[in-house]
């Protein structure tokens, strides 16, 4: 009889076994979601080629813009900088002191709320963590030669990225 049980008790432990495997596919397939490392990342906007230029140099680059209005702020030393805007409203761009310097990348609900896929949006290399990272926002502040990177969320997905290129 007691080989018998030893029979049952090793059937038992297979059959374990079998859930926590399916358990563990069920999780791998359905809950778990594919993050790829080495995915590639779009370009939406390559930053270094924009910001700190000229409305001409932008304008080689984007493509012609639209006169939006005039923003004003005394600390900036702006008191009617031209807010012109690119690819049918998907760009908008501050020119302080006659530099694209305050840039808004609007329209990216189809991205992912991530730091590698918000800097590969820019055409940034270095994925370095931001300083800030709370509900809603990711913030890098003095990120290579840029004053300020800040992405804004809606829901996971990501909602707009403003980049301020010298000015606070």
């Amino acid at each position: 009889m007691e080989h018998t049980t030893v029979k049952r008790k090793w059937a038992n432990w297979k059959f374990i076994a079998f859930i926590v495997i399916l358990i563990a596919i069920f999780i791998k397939f359905f809950v778990l979601k594919e993050h790829d490392e080495n995915a590639p990342v779009i370009v939406e906007m390559n930053l270094a080629q924009v910001a700190f230029r000229s409305q001409a140099e932008v304008e080689a680059v984007l493509g012609k813009g639209k006169l939006d209005s005039y923003y004003k702020d005394e600390e900036a030393g702006c008191d009617k900088c031209p807010k012109i805007i690119y690819r049918e409203g998907k760009i908008e761009i501050i020119f302080i002191n006659e530099i694209a310097d305050r840039i808004i990348l609007k329209g990216l609900s189809d991205y992912d709320f991530e730091d590698r896929v918000i800097l590969g949006l820019l055409d940034l290399k270095e994925n370095i963590a931001p300083k800030v990272d709370e509900d809603g926002l990711k913030r890098w502040d003095n990120y290579q030669k840029y004053t300020q990177i800040s992405a804004f969320s809606s829901g996971n997905n990501l909602d707009y990225i403003l980049i301020k290129a010298k000015t606070k």
